[in-house]
């Protein structure tokens, strides 16, 4: 037994604690006493091999070539339109905005992925998007 000074609230109770187990010298700063504790990692078991996989692996959906026509921008992650900063039949250039997303209070720029012609806006501002959702087609 250990007679232990708790203060909780402001307000000091003296109690009484019982060690069922002291494992006091394995904690930093403890005093070494009685047989040192073994410094080197102790060797684990191999986890039993499964026989399938906890998850169903999903492919990926396919995404067009990169120089398929009609390629377009594709929403990076699950956000809100908040802004569309082209309109259809404008030139832009690689790496120019185009839209932001918002995500989790955060602004997320989606920028061209190469320099052509926009054809067509398939968002609006406001709209929910999610991940691989097409968000503006080029010509």
């Amino acid at each position: 037994m250990k007679k232990l000074r708790v203060t909780l609230n402001n307000r000091v109770y003296e109690v009484l604690v019982e060690i069922l187990e002291d494992d006091e010298r394995a904690h930093a700063g403890a005093p070494l006493t009685g047989p040192a504790v073994p410094s080197y990692p102790v060797p684990m078991a191999a986890p039993a091999p499964t026989a399938a996989a906890p998850f169903p692996v999903v492919p990926a959906a396919p995404r067009p070539a990169a120089g398929a026509a009609g390629q377009g921008v594709f929403a990076p992650i699950v956000g809100t339109v908040t802004k569309i900063l082209v309109a259809p039949g404008a030139q832009v250039t690689q790496n120019q905005p185009l839209i932001i997303l918002d995500a989790m209070k955060m602004d997320t720029y989606i920028n061209a992925p190469r320099e052509g012609v926009i054809g067509a806006i398939e968002c609006r501002i406001g709209d929910s998007v999610q991940v691989g959702q097409k968000l503006i087609a080029f010509q």
